[in-house]
């Protein structure tokens, strides 16, 4: 019955966050940013927000500028008023996207040498 509560507070946390980042934020480095998930701890201390973006060299500019808005996402989460305690929050890079595109390079590669081998 727990984890159904916290898989409920999560997809609540992750419309929150997704608008309050899209739209309320006022920081250049955060225009891009996309929040991909959302996964709070047993005892809903600690919230870990995975992100990613469009430009992958400005990762570490993204980190610090999230970590800086953290406490006005904790207000948001704390006006909202579904939540007793609000988590800790913990920002943390999803590379699942930029692991997507090494894998189609991958894929690329091998498509091309197997058409250069049967062309043999």
């Amino acid at each position: 019955m727990a984890r159904i509560r916290i898989k409920r507070l999560e997809s609540e946390l992750f419309k929150l966050l997704s608008t309050t980042i899209s739209f309320k934020l006022r920081d250049n480095n955060l225009t891009m940013v996309t929040i991909t998930g959302v996964k709070l701890t047993n005892d809903l201390s600690y919230l870990r927000i995975f992100f990613s973006h469009f430009d992958e060299t400005k990762t570490e500019y993204v980190l610090k500028s999230l970590q800086k808005s953290s406490g006005f996402l904790k207000n948001e989460i704390a006006k909202a008023k579904f939540m007793r305690k609000i988590p800790e929050i913990i920002f943390e890079y999803d590379k699942l996207e930029e692991d997507a595109r090494d894998l189609d390079k991958i894929f690329a590669k091998i498509k091309a040498e197997k058409k250069e081998n049967n062309d043999h």
